[in-house]
């Protein structure tokens, strides 16, 4: 990572700020991506031509407890592809119906979406009960399939009598996928196609999911602008466990490797979240060379991988480590880079990115040939949305960037003035048509994310709906959870920080959940209380502490600080003590 001192004009004006490209010279990728004269590749048919060119190259493989339990050539993802599609047709779904995949991290997400694609359906990606709270599984499934009304349900075997009897005897038809993959064969599935690639729903954190419309065209620019940016090759092997259902892990996991033509290793979240290092293991066993996952899962590889295990990893494949998701921070990167460098990790492979679902994933990326920037800043000014250097022995707050726009996009910050914090607006061929079933403005979209430029690159700070205003001063999420992520007793990432109304004056409330490898000496309420007085300047009224899973959470894991509010408000949170 690359520090810098005195700040050179993070945005001047509204919507000022253009990058197309550092201030200090020109990036790898700079310019833009081929843009198709007609239609745009599909993924259908670009797996359709790797069958033909490289019928043997591994497409898809899954591990279990680390072992390879299944592998998909392109020329058996392709066969698999045809023979599901045509099952699908034949159960009823026409031209442009939404079918909505509710599958785990193995072969079965890729090929399903895959054929769902090539019989001219939209793929509606949705989370499976192994991987979300019952509750959570509930209200998400059923608000997507109440927006997008669709004509199947494809799902396990082992799922479809929970799933019928969720979506109930006016909901649509669900299929289990071991029947359209292995019951009869319906012959070759007509060719169709459809304006969208699938639906993807937003993780509904701060409001309701709401489904982003992706085409085949933002498709294929986004695989064009990574594969520039990473210089992805069919020698490549992209490791995951997030997801699939995430844009993350449908897109890094499933669409990036079917248009580059490379190996994607598929782990399920659960597998991580008990056993970190199965994720680094993967990366070993598998020569992985691409991977990403949000900012908590490396600061979970820190915390919970022993360092007698660091012995058995090899790391020295792995070039890109994307960290995104949610804002980055600069202390856990500095740390798993120092700690998995006698494990082979080389200088660089951390590389922190921006991006969401309505972009097709990435705006924003760092690579080894361009890596991120660290900011040492005011403390009391930012917290009052205004960004400058921290003087020596002042109060500061360290930000890490998240790079510099991928080809032929383009970023501004609309904010009060120079120097200021702002929020971030995007465009690019990548971009979105619209939420479901509307359409947007084809110009810049208003990402509702907070942040600023400096040298061309771009610092998120967070959501403009989640920042507390208290006192004149504002306080971000993660800034709040990287304090708490400290504070023995308390489970990481796991926190809402919200204002009380009061007569005299509103009070802060934090609600945290424990965890359960604290001390009966621990006391978490007190400590936490001090750390975010002393870090942040941040006084908390009221700390409420949870057992854990007692935050309400989207499916992908993301607090809803609305609720919690709601819910505390009407005394409804599990309170340990």
């Amino acid at each position: 990572m690359t520090s810098y001192g005195p700040l050179e004009g993070p945005s001047e004006g509204p919507l000022a700020g253009r990058l197309d490209g550092p201030s200090d010279g020109p990036f790898p990728w700079s310019g833009s991506v081929p843009v198709p004269a007609g239609p745009a590749e599909t993924v259908r048919e670009r797996v359709r031509r790797h069958a033909r060119e490289r019928p043997q190259a591994v497409a898809v493989s899954a591990l279990r407890g680390g072992r390879t339990t299944e592998r998909l050539t392109y020329r058996q993802l392709d066969a698999l592809a045809d023979r599901a599609g045509a099952a699908l047709r034949a159960a009823g779904a026409g031209t442009g119906d939404r079918v909505v995949l509710v599958l785990p991290n193995d072969g079965a997400f890729p090929a399903a979406l895959v054929a769902a694609v090539g019989a001219g359906l939209v793929p509606v990606p949705a989370p499976p009960p192994e991987a979300a709270r019952v509750d959570a599984l509930r209200e998400r499934l059923l608000g997507i399939v109440a927006d997008c009304r669709p004509a199947l349900v494809v799902t396990l075997a082992r799922w479809t009598r929970e799933l019928r009897a969720l979506l109930g005897p006016s909901g649509p038809r669900c299929l289990a996928w071991e029947e359209l993959a292995e019951g009869p064969s319906y012959g070759p599935v007509a060719r169709a196609r459809t304006e969208f690639a699938f639906l993807q729903y937003t993780s509904g954190s701060t409001g309701r999911p709401k489904g982003v419309s992706v085409t085949h065209e933002a498709v294929l620019a986004s695989c064009a602008q990574a594969a520039r940016v990473y210089r992805e090759r069919p020698t490549d092997v992209a490791v995951t466990w997030v997801p699939l259902h995430h844009d993350m892990g449908l897109v890094t996991g499933v669409l990036r490797p079917l248009f580059g033509g490379y190996r994607s290793v598929l782990l399920t979240p659960r597998e991580f979240v008990r056993s970190p290092g199965s994720w680094l293991a993967a990366v070993t066993a598998h020569r992985g060379t691409l991977s990403s996952a949000p900012d908590f899962g490396y600061e979970l590889c820190l915390r919970r991988i022993p360092a007698e295990e660091l012995l058995g990893f090899d790391l020295s494949s792995w070039r890109v480590a994307r960290n995104a998701g949610e804002v980055v921070r600069a202390a856990t990167a500095e740390r798993f880079a120092a700690r998995f460098a006698p494990a082979g990790l080389r200088p660089g492979t951390l590389c922190p990115s921006y991006g969401m679902a309505e972009a097709t994933l990435t705006v924003t990326a760092c690579t080894p040939a361009v890596p991120p920037v660290t900011l040492q800043v005011d403390r009391e000014l930012y917290a009052r949305g205004t960004v400058a250097p921290a003087r020596p022995g002042e109060a500061a707050v360290r930000l890490l960037s998240s790079g510099v726009p991928v080809p032929g996009t383009e970023v501004r910050v609309r904010a009060a003035g120079p120097g200021r914090v702002g929020e971030v607006f995007i465009r690019g061929p990548q971009l979105f048509t619209g939420y479901w079933p509307g359409r947007r403005a084809p110009d810049w979209h208003r990402t509702g994310d907070l942040g600023f430029l400096h040298r061309g690159q771009l610092f998120v700070v967070g959501r403009a709906d989640d920042v507390l205003v208290h006192q004149g001063r504002n306080f971000h999420p993660a800034d709040v959870q990287a304090v708490c992520a400290g504070v023995p007793g308390l489970r990481a990432g796991r926190c809402a920080v919200f204002l009380v109304p009061h007569a005299e004056a509103d009070r802060v409330c934090l609600v945290a959940e424990t965890a359960g490898a604290a001390g009966p000496e621990a006391h978490p309420a007190a400590e936490v209380r001090r750390r975010l007085a002393r870090s942040l300047g941040l006084y908390v009224s009221e700390v409420v502490l949870l057992p854990a899973g007692g935050l309400p959470v989207t499916t992908s894991g993301k607090v809803r600080t609305a609720e919690t509010a709601r819910r505390h408000r009407l005394g409804l949170l599990p309170v340990v003590r």
